[in-house]
């Protein structure tokens, strides 16, 4: 396991302040610059803290056939996050709740993270093909 960011924000089941993610025969790797993380097959897990490690040019790459757990929590208000194309939603979430979606990436391509309050891009899932 390798903690990604500081204090809360990537991992599935988020307990606490801690962040981390969990892979079966894959390479994680996450960039700075781009805050891009890179998932191989298999299993998949990541939190998403709304305004903490969030934006548009947050991409979560996966690949088709992983089985992916997506926390998210947003700790400033009430809000209910959703996945586009794979019509999945948290449900209505009060503030600093955590919410998860979980679900086969069966679909190939681009799909926004967006909250349902605010109509934000919380961020961006990439599914590729094998």
């Amino acid at each position: 396991m390798k903690k990604i960011f500081a204090c809360a924000v990537t991992a599935v089941l988020l307990t606490g302040c801690s962040s981390s993610s969990t892979s079966t025969d894959s390479t994680l790797v996450t960039s700075k610059e781009s805050a891009t993380t890179v998932l191989g097959s298999g299993s998949f897990e990541y939190t998403v803290t709304v305004g903490e490690n969030t934006g548009v040019d947050v991409v979560i790459d996966v690949v088709q056939g992983a089985q992916v757990v997506l926390n998210v929590v947003n700790p400033n208000s009430h809000d209910d996050i959703h996945l586009h194309g794979y019509d999945l939603s948290t449900g209505s979430l009060e503030k600093g709740e955590i919410g998860t979606m979980t679900f086969q990436a069966t679909q190939v391509g681009d799909f926004e993270i967006e909250s349902h309050e605010s109509q934000e891009l919380v961020s961006i899932l990439r599914v590729s093909a094998p």
